[in-house]
């Protein structure tokens, strides 16, 4: 036993103590950054051998980059006891030979017995601590001596297991929401549920109800043929379930140990998981209307999936479970989504959303509408394209960065400024600012299109590529007001485009009145120029260019375009585009409606 309480021991500091993941230990011990494999380190190491431990699975790569993700936000630590909350319906014991037996140091009675007796101890809620602990720990006992020896060999093994799950979750080409078998598990069984109530378990007496240690598929593709009367226990591998639901039907089934899960919905019908153990992914495949997934975990990534491409027609809502405070993430994934496809989520204030196909040259994009009436910040990735309407009354984030699919996306602003900004494709905006508030847009690469209001003024980057700037609402009733008052609030009462490029990019403007292009003589230009303050310039501006006119001049190191209403004098409702950086604009750049 003495070998057995030397490897619980970090453990047992580490919790009984109070003390965080990654922190110091005592000099006894071996640092965190010593017992890592070198391969693989920090979150992905971390996030690995969480998938290890408890699902004995390398994740797909949509879910390895989703769960890494939302790590950032509220830390290992607490991501740990998120991932093994969804655990804590088995028993210690459960436990203990789950993990133990994942990690590969069974058979080990007296470790198995040491490691039940300490997750009574402290707690099932720690459970996902505890495993990552033990990951962490067994990974630095490769060269391991005396009591501690008996575990290298299991030491080098999970290292290399570590190391093989994270190459393959971390390749974008591995983005298939399948999951394959691990190299060390084989296919197991296929069992198909029945219209009885059906106990599907390792402990089964007949071999149709009874699962293995490998890679199990259960399926009920008739209506029905899932209850909530039905249990099921996967026991060990990747475990996947297949169903179809009934319009209108609301199961419920006792689910244990089934990684990946399966919905063909019908219309109106809901599927609760509240009371299940071990689910990675939550699939609705298809549907004939609207549908509901409920009590489902923070942890689990849950998608709209279809292999024809058909897409759906409804929406999903997703009620996530253990939902509080105010920096919840919750991880979605559109696989082929389509026609009506929509899903909808509330309570969350991160939201990950990932665009994936088959492959970066699968067909059409994912078209599909999120609602996220909680969610502050709405993170989009991805390699296939997306078709999207985001919709958020708290929304203030929308972050497309890391998406290398072309992103066609509108929303419509609300009381909160939003600041939005580009993927790596050609990306096409279309932002309604009717509520007033102020958009920062930073485009991205690619030759991207925006189409944005003047309702306030609004900053925006255009990026690499040829890029295309529509301003609509000009010198119109719901365009922000210029502050004439002094220059420098008219500088800021101005829209702000930077990296606009004379000659590659363009911009069109459509003031509320039909407004045509001012043509001044240089020597009125040059006045213009010349003028002492921004303020005198643009004034100067609008009486040479008169009433419903648009004219370019330069002031400083930057040029401006001043669209005039009805008035032919600078008044509060003219709109003021200042082209950052700009010395000449090209007339071709540029157009007037």
């Amino acid at each position: 036993m003495v070998g057995v309480k030397k490897f619980l021991c970090d453990c047992c500091h580490t919790l009984l103590a109070g003390r965080t993941l990654g922190s110091q230990r005592t000099s006894q011990h071996y640092s965190l950054e010593e017992r890592m494999p070198v391969q693989v380190s920090g979150t992905y190491a971390d996030v690995t051998m969480l998938n290890r431990a408890f699902n004995d699975q390398s994740p797909s790569h949509n879910v390895y980059v989703n769960q890494v993700a939302a790590v950032v936000p509220i830390g290992i630590t607490a991501f740990a006891q998120r991932f093994g909350a969804g655990f804590t319906a088995l028993t210690e014991d459960a436990l203990s030979t789950k993990l133990l037996m994942n990690l590969s140091v069974l058979p080990n009675a007296g470790l198995q017995t040491a490691l039940r007796d300490y997750l009574v101890s402290v707690g099932k809620a720690n459970v996902g601590i505890v495993a990552l602990q033990l990951g962490r720990i067994l990974s630095g006992l490769e060269n391991a001596t005396g009591d501690l020896s008996v575990y290298a060999a299991a030491a080098v093994k999970w290292n290399e297991e570590v190391t093989a799950s994270h190459a393959y979750s971390s390749n974008p080409a591995n983005s298939g929401p399948i999951v394959p078998p691990g190299p060390d598990l084989p296919v197991g069984v296929t069992l198909s549920l029945t219209a009885d109530v059906d106990a599907i378990s390792p402990l089964a007496a007949q071999a149709k109800f009874k699962t293995t240690a490998y890679n199990d598929t259960i399926v009920a593709t008739t209506a029905g043929f899932l209850s909530s009367a039905d249990s099921i226990d996967g026991a060990g591998g990747v475990d996947t379930l297949r169903a179809t639901l009934a319009a209108g039907a609301t199961v419920a089934p006792m689910l244990q140990s089934v990684e990946r899960v399966f919905i063909q919905a019908g219309a109106k019908s809901k599927f609760g998981v509240s009371g299940a153990t071990g689910i990675t992914e939550l699939w609705r495949e298809s549907a004939a209307g609207p549908a509901e997934f409920d009590g489902v975990d923070l942890a689990t990534t849950v998608g709209i999936r279809s292999i024809t491409g058909s897409g759906g027609s409804g929406a999903l809502t997703v009620v996530f479970a253990g939902t509080s405070g105010g920096a919840d993430t919750a991880n979605l994934v559109l696989f082929r989504a389509a026609g009506n496809d929509e899903v909808i989520v509330d309570a969350v204030e991160n939201l990950n959303v990932r665009s994936q196909g088959f492959s970066s040259t699968d067909g059409a994009a994912n078209t599909a509408r999120i609602t996220a009436n909680a969610a502050e910040k709405i993170v989009l990735t991805g390699e296939q394209a997306l078709k999207t309407t985001v919709v958020g009354a708290q929304v203030s984030v929308i972050d497309a960065s890391a998406l290398t699919g072309a992103l066609s996306q509108a929303f419509a602003t609300t009381q909160k400024a939003v600041t939005i900004t580009g993927g790596r494709g050609p990306d096409t905006f279309v932002i309604n600012d009717a509520s007033g508030a102020q958009v920062i847009v930073a485009a991205g690469e690619g030759g991207d299109t925006i189409t944005i209001g003047a309702g306030n003024a609004h900053r925006i980057t255009l990026g690499g590529g040829v890029d295309t700037l529509n301003l609509t609402g000009l010198a119109g009733a719901a365009a922000k007001d210029l502050d004439t008052s002094f220059s420098t609030g008219l500088g800021w009462s101005a829209i702000v485009v930077t990296d606009f490029v004379s000659g590659t990019d363009r911009l069109v403007l459509a003031a509320e009145t039909a407004t045509a292009k001012a043509t001044p003589t240089s020597l009125q230009l040059a006045g213009i120029s010349d003028a002492s303050s921004l303020l005198d310039a643009t004034a100067l501006a609008a009486t040479t260019a008169g009433a419903n006119k648009a004219i370019v001049f330069r002031y400083g190191a930057d040029t401006y375009i001043l669209v005039n209403d009805a008035v032919a004098t600078l008044n509060a409702n003219d709109s003021l585009v200042k082209l950052a950086g700009v010395s000449s604009l090209a007339d071709a750049s540029w157009a007037s409606a």
